[in-house]
């Protein structure tokens, strides 16, 4: 059977309206999703405070290795805010510590206290961890986009295992967003 003329042009229109609207619902879905943030944690999750604990939301404390997420976070944050070259490179992987100096990466967190830490979820394959923290830092320190001392981060870091421990093997940088602190 030929198709030709309007036969063709509506076989052609009805599936490019078919694959747009697969499309549409595709990122909808994926954004919905995105944007949940339970109302005990976006209620909590308005700036700096003096706790430098993190905590795990419920729908993360339900994932598997949530307790091996939680000492990998707490780790990396500790080291950033007690100034702790060392104790960093341990929380990360080798490829994301090589490229940084003791130096420079005291030089770059030197004035930056993070503070205020949720872990909202924990999903697999790779290991993501989203999480909500504070960051205060001085304005040339912070980044370029948002020249500000405080920073709301809601950002989702990629975690695997290295040497027998979980680290951070880096950041999804199509999920991370960050506001001005109010």
């Amino acid at each position: 059977m030929r198709l030709g003329g309007r036969r063709l042009t509506l076989v052609l229109a009805t599936l490019l309206l078919l694959v747009i609207g697969v499309g549409a619902t595709a990122a909808w879905a994926v954004g919905r999703h995105r944007g949940e943030v339970p109302d005990a944690v976006a209620s909590h999750h308005a700036g700096p405070v003096d706790d430098r604990s993190v905590r795990l939301s419920a729908d993360a404390q339900s994932h598997p290795r949530s307790s091996d997420v939680l000492a990998t976070v707490q780790q990396y944050f500790d080291a950033i805010n007690n100034r702790d070259y060392a104790a960093w490179t341990r929380s990360v992987a080798a490829a994301q510590s090589a490229p940084q100096s003791e130096s420079q990466w005291t030089e770059d967190y030197s004035t930056t206290t993070d503070s205020n830490f949720t872990v909202v979820g924990i999903s697999d394959d790779p290991l993501r961890v989203r999480m909500m923290f504070t960051s205060e830092q001085d304005v040339d320190f912070a980044p370029k986009s948002l020249p500000v001392e405080c920073i709301n981060w809601d950002v989702t870091y990629l975690l695997g295992d290295e040497n027998g421990r979980l680290v951070l093997t880096g950041i999804d940088p199509s999920a991370q967003s960050m506001t001005a602190c109010a």
